[in-house]
């Protein structure tokens, strides 16, 4: 008895699954032709309903919702580690609701705090290893054991925002009080400010002490010349000069780098670039007008569908009671 063939013809196979893929298009390319003539056909539900939803959002924008408007502030930290001085800003935020208790803290009435919506502060994130921040970290989605990513150490950045733009000159001055006031900070801005100006003040003393090693140098290499002039004739060679200048440079360019630290860094927080005076809306009212038409015009969509076959609902509905 001849076994049955079980081998499976590649051609008939590949043949089928063609003709499956070419239905799964047609299938597709007719659901879209629906959809587009139903929508065709409802058209002025979807526009009713979309025009009734853009006049709700802009009504919801100003009546409603508060806007409020965001600024941001980039700033260096001199001689403190960027970390003391975010936690220190980002602790104020939990003040934000209290009104009393963050004016007491800024120094500001606690009308103006009443007007502040947030403060926070964030790192900057280095992500090609060149020391400066590509991107401001406000998810909080920087991983330590992402190797491609670094915190900045040194610049930080605070983002406030507020329902009364004019509230913005005080609370940024409370806001630099309140970081230069800190007793731990003031501490290790001081600290930092000292070893300064004590390695400016070595650094000085080393570069004396280097320039009179080549003038003792230079000095003595021209008396040995005179005294044993006759031992250079035979030798065919005079004794070599050792040069400073490098090392002189080198400390020069270190000192001159501190110096600028310290005139640059003359206070705890140092602004680099300060909260932009022209503040921006967070949401504005295209946002919320656009986001309540799209909306609408979907609800209208899905509400015509159901009104068109009402009575076919209906009956299955009765159907399913007298089961």
């Amino acid at each position: 008895m001849d076994k049955p063939n079980t081998e499976i013809d590649i051609f008939e196979f590949c043949s089928r699954m063609w003709k499956a893929f070419k239905n799964i298009l047609v299938c597709i390319k007719d659901f879209t032709v629906s959809i587009i003539i139903i929508t065709l056909r409802k058209s002025l539900w979807i526009i009713s309903f979309a025009l009734f939803g853009v006049i709700l959002g802009s009504a919801y924008f100003h009546f409603v919702k508060t806007p409020y408007y965001v600024t941001m502030l980039e700033g260096t930290s001199g001689g403190v580690d960027n970390t003391v001085v975010i936690d220190h800003v980002n602790k104020l935020n939990s003040m934000v609701g209290n009104s009393n208790i963050l004016a007491r803290n800024l120094g500001i009435s606690v009308e103006q705090a009443e007007e502040v919506r947030s403060i926070r502060a964030f790192y900057g994130i280095d992500v090609n290893d060149d020391g400066k921040p590509d991107f401001v970290d406000k998810r909080n989605r920087y991983n330590p054991r992402d190797t491609t990513q670094f915190r900045v150490p040194s610049i930080f950045y605070i983002q406030v925002a507020l329902y009364d733009e004019d509230v913005l000159p005080a609370l940024r001055e409370g806001l630099f009080r309140h970081i230069n006031s800190n007793t731990y900070i003031q501490t290790l801005f001081e600290i930092d400010q000292h070893q300064k100006r004590a390695m400016i003040n070595e650094l000085q003393r080393q570069i004396a002490k280097i320039d009179t090693i080549q003038f003792v140098s230079i000095n003595r290499h021209n008396v040995s010349s005179l005294e044993i002039g006759q031992r250079i004739h035979l030798m065919g060679a005079e004794p070599e000069i050792r040069l400073f200048y490098t090392d002189v440079l080198a400390l020069y360019s270190r000192k001159q780098a501190l110096e600028k630290s310290l005139e640059i860094a003359n206070q705890p927080v140092v602004v680099v670039q300060d909260f932009t005076p022209s503040l921006f809306v967070e949401k504005t009212n295209r946002y919320y007008a656009v986001r309540w038409g799209l909306i609408m015009g979907i609800l209208g969509f899905g509400i015509s569908i159901l009104w068109q076959h009402r009575k076919s609902i209906w009956k299955l509905i009765v159907e399913q009671k007298n089961i």
